[in-house]
C-alpha cells in the first residue's frame, strides 16, 4: 500500500512539474487572443510637417487624411522663431480636428521660449488626438508679431474607423 501511495505521489509530482512548463505558453496565447488590440494590424504610420506663419498668412492649413481613414496623433513637435517690435509675444499653434462629423475640437499648443535665445521656441510632446479632419493654424498672445514662423511636425498612425 505504501509503495502504491509513493508511486501515485511521484506521478502527480511529475505531472505538476511537466504541466508547469507546458501550460504557460498555451495560457499566454489564450490571454493574448482575448486582449488583442483589434486595430493593431490595420495601423499605417503617418507623419506630416506643416509651416504656420501668421504674419504672411493667418489661415488654417488642412492636413490631408486619406478617405476612409482616421488619424491618431501620437506626437507633436513645434520649433520656430517669433518676435515683436512692440513687446512680448507668445506664439501658439492650434490643431483643429473633427471626429465622426461632430463639432470641432481645438487644441492650443504654446511652445516656451528658449532661455538663452528668447525669440526661439521649441516644444515636443506625446499626445493622443483622433481626427477625421485636421487643420493646423497660427495664433499668438501678447503683441502683434513682426516675425513668427513655426514648423509643426505631427506623427501618428492611420486606422480604419
Amino acid at each position: 500500500m505504501k509503495n502504491k501511495l509513493l508511486t501515485l505521489a511521484a506521478g502527480l509530482t511529475l505531472l505538476a512539474v511537466v504541466g508547469k512548463f507546458y501550460a504557460q505558453p498555451v495560457m499566454a496565447q489564450v490571454r493574448a487572443a482575448l486582449v488583442q488590440d483589434v486595430d493593431q494590424p490595420a495601423r499605417a504610420p503617418f507623419q506630416v510637417t506643416v509651416t504656420v506663419n501668421p504674419v504672411a498668412n493667418f489661415n488654417y492649413t488642412q492636413v490631408a487624411i486619406p478617405a476612409g481613414k482616421r488619424l491618431v496623433i501620437d506626437y507633436v513637435s513645434i520649433s520656430g522663431a517669433a518676435f515683436s517690435n512692440s513687446g512680448a509675444i507668445q506664439p501658439i499653434v492650434i490643431l483643429n480636428s473633427t471626429l465622426g462629423g461632430g463639432p470641432n475640437s481645438l487644441y492650443y499648443l504654446a511652445p516656451p521660449a528658449n532661455a538663452s535665445l528668447p525669440t526661439q521656441y521649441y516644444m515636443a510632446q506625446p499626445t493622443t488626438i483622433y481626427a477625421d479632419t485636421l487643420y493646423v493654424g497660427p495664433a499668438f498672445a501678447g503683441f502683434t508679431p513682426t516675425f513668427d514662423v513655426m514648423s509643426v511636425v505631427i506623427s501618428g498612425h492611420l486606422i480604419t474607423p
